[in-house]
């Protein structure tokens, strides 16, 4: 594989490298609002090739939607990217071209310090063909599972009415996922301290621990990668379990269960955790 990197001009050499498509272009991207590289996806569409778009329904992108009509009427596909927030900005070409970075293709992005890297593999290579099928599939998903198809310019108008306004949505949910992380540190803290007021011997060390693992979600997916992996419960927890009546309600595992936490977790992990409580009742 040949790589090179751009972080001026990007614009320009994107549009080149669509231009040099024979045969199929897929594209996944956050903002998609330059009307030059709409055109030359439209043109692109029109002379044959395949050209397959998938993009955010960031209410941005459905400003002016008259420019998708010529898209789709030259059988160019377009997808909106639902429920998850699609951050992506890559696209394949003919298979053999990946540009990949994080150069969103908009007007505004000439302004910002971006870069994109534009990948030449090489058939038959073996690690180019996993790059590629690992870019690929992830395409193919969005297509497939994780998007709604358009058909007609019409069917933009929800979006352009009902879309995220993409950047304070952003910029609340990581207010809102600090704030969440802060407050279960918080309540590990709580259950530490109640354990040990009721005389159940916890070690303090493992607050310590907490602050070296970067905070409580870390330290508590260490413990439960941990957990699962071996199939026997750490010795805190295995503490709380042996009072009558038990306190497993003071432990970490009882908090990955709780719905308030459970974002905050993988599904593996929140299932293991909901599956434990469920032997305690709780």
């Amino acid at each position: 594989m040949q790589s090179v990197v751009h972080f001026s001009n990007i614009r320009n050499e994107i549009i080149w490298q669509l231009k040099k498509a024979t045969r199929e272009i897929k594209v996944a991207i956050a903002w998609l609002t330059d009307e030059d590289i709409i055109r030359t996806l439209t043109q692109r569409a029109e002379s044959g090739l395949s050209v397959i778009v998938v993009m955010s329904e960031s209410k941005e992108n459905f400003r002016n939607i008259s420019k998708w009509k010529d898209f789709l009427r030259h059988n160019g596909k377009l997808h909106i990217a639902t429920p998850k927030f699609l951050h992506h900005k890559f696209c394949i070409i003919d298979n053999t071209i990946i540009l990949n970075g994080s150069y969103n293709w908009t007007y505004f992005a000439q302004r910002n310090e971006e870069n994109v890297m534009i990948m030449h593999l090489e058939t038959g290579v073996d690690e180019d063909d996993r790059l590629l099928k690992q870019f690929e599939a992830k395409h193919k998903f969005f297509c497939d599972k994780a998007s709604e198809p358009i058909t007609e310019v019409s069917d933009l108008n929800k979006f352009r009415e009902q879309g995220k306004v993409a950047a304070v949505m952003l910029a609340q949910l990581d207010e809102e996922e600090i704030r969440l992380r802060q407050e279960l540190e918080e309540d590990v803290k709580r259950s530490f301290d109640e354990a040990l007021s009721i005389g159940i011997p916890i070690s303090t060390l493992l607050l310590d621990r907490m602050k070296l693992d970067g905070g409580g979600v870390e330290f508590i997916k260490r413990i439960l990668h941990d957990e699962m992996t071996s199939g026997d419960m750490k010795s805190g927890f295995k503490k709380l379990e042996e009072p009558i009546p038990h306190r497993v309600d003071l432990s970490l595992e009882y908090l990955v269960s709780r719905p308030k936490y459970q974002k905050l977790f993988n599904e593996k992990e929140v299932e293991f955790c909901e599956k434990l409580m469920e032997k305690y009742n709780l």
